[in-house]
């Protein structure tokens, strides 16, 4: 994938070029230090708005296109675990490793990996080792 896309703005977040999105630089795992399902993750994106971090509050879920638009396998990062993933090191390590996407079927909602890149569509009630990180559009 292409190099330079990915900025730090030192405020907590990271410049998306090429998605035109804002991320946060750590995950709802860092931020809470606890798992969460779908739900618990809605509820922490409204937390994360009326807080206005970093001056926005227009936080939410990232798509497919956007979550996965991550996934690099030229780099390298590590999980809660300590565990290599493909997430640019830009981003804070020790992240849950995963993210809630917006894309829904029924009671499911798709989660990217990014130690293996794998997609996965578990029941939204699901909490074992499930994390959001949020962006916001440009």
């Amino acid at each position: 994938m292409g190099d330079n896309f990915l900025t730090d703005n030192g405020n907590g977040t990271v410049t998306d070029t090429k998605s035109g999105v804002m991320w946060k630089k750590s995950d709802s795992f860092q931020d809470t230090r606890k798992w969460l399902n779908w739900f618990k993750c809605q509820d922490h994106i409204e937390i994360t708005n009326l807080q206005r971090f970093a001056g926005f509050e227009d936080w939410r879920f990232p798509t497919e296109a956007e979550a996965w638009g991550l996934f690099d396998l030229e780099k390298r990062n590590t999980d809660k675990y300590g565990d290599e993933i493909y997430l640019d090191p830009v981003f804070e390590p020790g992240s849950g490793g995963t993210t809630w996407c917006s894309d829904e079927k029924d009671s499911s909602a798709l989660v990217v990996q990014y130690e293996d890149g794998v997609k996965v569509w578990p029941s939204k009630y699901a909490n074992l080792n499930m994390a959001v990180r949020l962006v916001r559009s440009l």
